[in-house]
């Protein structure tokens, strides 16, 4: 029995249950008030200082080479910053040009318009006197949003008298020069995270954009869930920072109950649940991730929903009623896992896992059913297969499907789902071929010790010694602790014969070891994050083991695993949120291992 050591179980059995078996999986009062407290807790953690609620909305995109308008301060300034904000298209051409008399002019800068601009304040320093400054598209394929000139020291956008546009518009030119100096409140001197999108905001958030604007989806290389979940933060707030990043803070909410719950489930025990999400609470990479429009927090919760359902399925006996209520734990198992799926293919590493502890499970009941001499054991097998079909095929396939919905109505082409194989097929291919190289890749053999975490975002134009970065990186005491307590479990669970621990194995192995033989051969610390549950898993199984043990001693390690996360957390908090900091306490502090790079 997980709850008594001293229990024992044929080798297949893995345990017994319990005469407390119901009793232990009933809430309580105190449930709801932690689960309520904790979810509390994430959701100010999150969503604080998210980003800006505000950014520009019109834009004037230029339709032909020479397309362009010219700027009139109505006297002689000094010009020592434009910043500009672009749109979605972000490719092209053009160049800036000043002038004092509007006959001579000279080039300011000439900008290359980039994929990773969308959404992104650019800064082009250079300090010039001019009246006039002329802005001429060369090459077409962007859309800009805003533009602002400032002043040598910052502070308020330069005061504009008018502007004029050029006689070059072409057929396809929207909106008007005016249209880029219309939204001046909205021009920060210095651009941030808070302004701006970064890493991979640029495709995730972007996209989201997108499908609300029924535009040609730039990003297709990830099915479109993710992607349709931030796009409610966007309808909601508008095509802003906060907006963006909402629905992202909302999964990394969401996380907090879910995981309480699967906790609570399998542990049966407030006092575990309590602990385990606590370490969830002070772990790096699940803040990280609710604080950007990256799709990952979404697959990991869908990834935690589908394992537990599949948990409460084995744990289901097929007497007094059990049976059918088996079926709803393994739709639901599957439901999730076609979610899962549809915002990130390796979630579907997952679905390996699942077939292992079903087939598992199947054969625990049909042994069980023979034993008490049911004779009706064969039919159920046969039903529960069958049922399978639909549950594990149909319900995660048509998923899947519907999640392409919007990504269809975006699309320029006469699109249907005829097309969609061809989509995955474009998804393959594209995973397969990415060879270039990545200063923040790292192998999957580096993940477990953390060794290269991601440098999602650094801050530009600091002050002297300063310093600010958002890095993928997780607590240490939860990445390094929790590799050290999976290790021991899988020692101790196999002589103990425990099922929390063969699932947690199963489920940390089908995530792992496609890893080592995938065709995609740059890949990233953040394909890890499927497994930091299941090193928090690992923890509370292991301080589990050593209260009952030990008890004066496991309690005392309890709480030293408990302060010391919480210890890391503060610790590391400036990386995990973007906060300005001195460079000499991020080099000394932070950064304990060189290849730590921010």
């Amino acid at each position: 029995m997980e709850g008594r050591w001293d229990d024992r179980s044929a080798p297949i059995g893995w345990g017994n249950y319990g005469s407390d078996e119901r009793s232990g999986r009933r809430w309580r009062r105190i449930d709801w008030i932690l689960i309520a407290v904790l979810t509390l807790v994430s959701a100010l953690a999150s969503f604080h200082d998210l980003g800006n609620r505000s950014a520009p909305q019109t834009f004037w995109k230029p339709g032909t080479s020479g397309d362009g308008f010219t700027v009139d301060f109505g006297k002689v300034q000094t010009v020592a910053r434009l910043n500009l904000y672009e749109g979605p298209g972000a490719t092209g051409d053009s160049k800036m040009e000043y002038s004092i008399d509007g006959i001579n002019w000279q080039t300011y800068a000439e900008i290359e318009h980039k994929v990773s601009r969308a959404f992104t304040w650019k800064s082009e320093d250079k300090t010039v006197d001019a009246r006039y400054m002329r802005y001429t598209a060369t090459r077409v394929g962007f859309r800009m949003y805003e533009a602002a000139f400032f002043a040598p020291g910052g502070g308020s956008p330069l005061p504009i008298a008018s502007v004029e546009d050029n006689d070059k518009k072409g057929s396809l030119t929207e909106g008007s020069g005016a249209l880029v100096f219309d939204e001046q409140d909205e021009a920060p001197y210095r651009p941030d995270y808070r302004n701006s999108m970064y890493f991979d905001e640029i495709y995730h958030g972007r996209t989201a954009y997108e499908f609300i604007e029924r535009m040609e989806p730039y990003e297709n290389t990830h099915p479109p869930l993710g992607k349709v979940i931030l796009s409610i933060g966007v309808e909601l707030f508008g095509m802003t920072p906060y907006g963006w990043r909402f629905m992202a803070a909302v999964g990394g909410t969401i996380m907090v109950p879910v995981f309480y719950m699967a906790v609570r489930g399998m542990f049966k025990r407030t006092r575990y649940a309590f602990m385990g999400t606590l370490l969830l609470l002070f772990e790096g990479f699940h803040l990280v991730h609710s604080r950007m429009a990256n799709v990952d927090i979404f697959g990991v919760t869908f990834t935690i929903l589908m394992y537990y359902f599949m948990y409460l399925y084995g744990e289901t006996k097929w007497r007094n009623g059990g049976f059918g209520k088996s079926f709803l734990y393994l739709g639901l198992s599957g439901f999730f896992f076609g979610c899962a799926a549809s915002v990130k293919w390796n979630y579907l590493y997952g679905g390996a896992g699942l077939a292992i502890l079903f087939f598992w499970y199947l054969y625990r009941r049909a042994k069980e059913a023979r034993e008490n001499g049911d004779r009706g054991y064969a039919k159920r097998v046969v039903l529960t297969l069958l049922a399978c079909l639909v549950l594990f095929v149909a319900i995660p396939v048509g998923t899947y499907i519907a999640s392409y919905t919007q990504f269809l109505q975006a699309t320029k082409a006469d699109d249907g789902i005829k097309d969609l194989w061809q989509y995955q097929k474009n998804m393959y291919d594209y995973h397969k071929g990415v060879k270039e190289k990545h200063p923040y890749s790292s192998k999957w053999y580096t993940w477990p010790l953390m060794l290269r975490p991601v440098w999602y975002y650094g801050g530009k134009d600091l002050a002297t010694g300063d310093a600010q970065s958002i890095a993928a990186i997780g607590n240490p005491l939860v990445w390094w602790g929790g590799l050290a307590a999976l290790l021991a479990s899988w020692f101790i669970g196999a002589m103990r014969r425990s099922r929390i621990v063969l699932v947690i194995a199963v489920m940390y192995l089908s995530f792992y070891v496609p890893w080592m033989v995938s065709p995609r051969s740059i890949t990233f610390l953040y394909h890890y994050f499927p497994m930091v549950p299941l090193l928090i898993l690992s923890i509370v199984w292991i301080l589990r083991f050593f209260e009952e043990e030990w008890p004066r001693f496991g309690k005392a390690f309890s709480a030293l695993t408990l302060t010391g996360a919480a210890v890391l957390l503060v610790w590391f908090y400036p990386i995990y949120t973007g906060l300005t900091i001195s460079r000499e306490w991020m080099n000394f502090g932070i950064r304990w291992l060189d290849s730590w790079g921010f």
